[in-house]
């Protein structure tokens, strides 16, 4: 059954669909952490002039309120922003990328707590140096999802804060910001991986940032079976440890490293630039959707780890929409290498877009495939 997309805020209904979309989409675009920063931010009679959103995953905060400006690290939220608000007869929202400071002005902060803890304090800190003394932070998340330190991050970087009774599984926090300095964020972590160079840093929002995630060692594991290429992509990036494995070894002249974070493409690009400075050149960088609106021409080889949860719902449609999207920019003869959660059977979504598949490896939570374009 499809999921409503009417969504009842002090303001009134407004129609929200998730991005990205599918025929009957069974998950709604807002939860019950989203309305209870509406309500609050109605009860404020907060301006939206003033009001920044954080974190805003299907534009359910921006479009209700009247939000000036969203602070996000996804290129799918942003997609999902744009089109609610034109679904709706809004105007444009300014969108700034996590990798850059908060815009200063804003009087009412709205936040959806992250799912990375690091990442959550990472904004904190930089919030609080970005906003004046008495800026309200409204923060929210649901229940199973929240840390225990949630109120102890925003009574240390932001100022007294309240816990309020949860509601329907959710629970809100607020926070005003008082005189006290504004804390330095949490220190970058690294791990240090041979077969991508050496030492692989990454900011806070960007998956498995402080060691190598299993499904991606077993990927490097097979990387010498497969062919090198005048055209690789790195799909799903992060920092950008298969695309740097695959310059090491010698697999790709031109590399383009793609992410819909924009935390992990800017990872990705200072670990080139540190560790192989001299491809930077023939390297290139797509922050958005997958492979779509990205016009680097067709590949040879394409490595991907992609991800398996729609925010915090596991899912594997994100996966699936990739594979589409390979098989078209992939060049006739092109391979495609992707691990996944033995979980999640990528094969029939394969069969249906290449014409040859494999498994290349496998372990108790992973399987290496590969697939070729006839």
């Amino acid at each position: 059954m499809a999921a409503d997309t009417l969504c009842q805020t002090p303001w009134g209904a407004v129609r929200l669909l998730r991005y990205p979309a599918r025929r009957d989409e069974p998950l709604q675009a807002w939860c019950s952490a989203d309305l209870l920063l509406l309500e609050a931010l109605h009860e404020l009679a907060a301006d939206g002039a003033g009001i920044l959103a954080v974190n805003d995953e299907h534009g359910a905060l921006a479009v209700a309120s009247g939000a000036r400006a969203v602070w996000t690290d996804s290129a799918l939220a942003a997609q999902a922003l744009a089109r609610n608000l034109t679904a709706n007869e809004r105007a444009p929202v300014a969108v700034t990328w996590s990798v850059d400071p908060p815009p200063p002005t804003s009087t009412v902060v709205v936040l959806r707590i992250p799912k990375q803890l690091p990442y959550f304090e990472y904004q904190l800190a930089l919030l609080a140096a970005a906003t004046a003394p008495e800026t309200m932070v409204l923060a929210a998340g649901m229940d199973k999802h929240l840390s225990p330190r949630v109120a102890a991050l925003l009574e240390q970087y932001i100022g007294p804060t309240r816990r309020h009774p949860g509601q329907r599984k959710a629970r809100l926090f607020s926070a005003r910001r008082d005189l006290r300095v504004a804390a330095a964020p949490p220190a970058d972590v690294a791990y240090r991986c041979a077969a991508a160079g050496g030492e692989l840093r990454a900011l806070p929002a960007v998956f498995s940032r402080d060691r190598l995630d299993g499904g991606s060692r077993l990927l490097l594991q097979v990387l010498p079976q497969l062919p090198a290429a005048d055209r690789v992509i790195d799909l799903a990036c992060g920092n950008g440890v298969l695309g740097l494995a695959a310059l090491q070894q010698g697999l790709a002249r031109q590399l383009l490293f793609a992410d819909e974070s924009a935390m992990a493409i800017a990872s990705a690009r200072a670990n080139l630039v540190r560790l192989f400075p001299a491809a930077l050149a023939n390297c290139d960088f797509h922050h958005g959707d997958g492979l779509q609106d990205c016009a680097w021409g067709p590949a040879g080889l394409i490595l991907c780890n992609p991800p398996f949860h729609l925010n915090h719902t596991v899912d594997a449609y994100a996966g699936r929409r990739l594979l589409a999207q390979c098989a078209r920019h992939l060049a006739p003869g092109g391979t495609l290498c992707l691990v996944a959660n033995r979980h999640l059977d990528y094969g029939a979504a394969l069969r249906r877009d290449f014409s040859r598949i494999s498994k290349l490896a496998g372990d108790s939570r992973f399987t290496v495939w590969r697939a070729c374009r006839a």
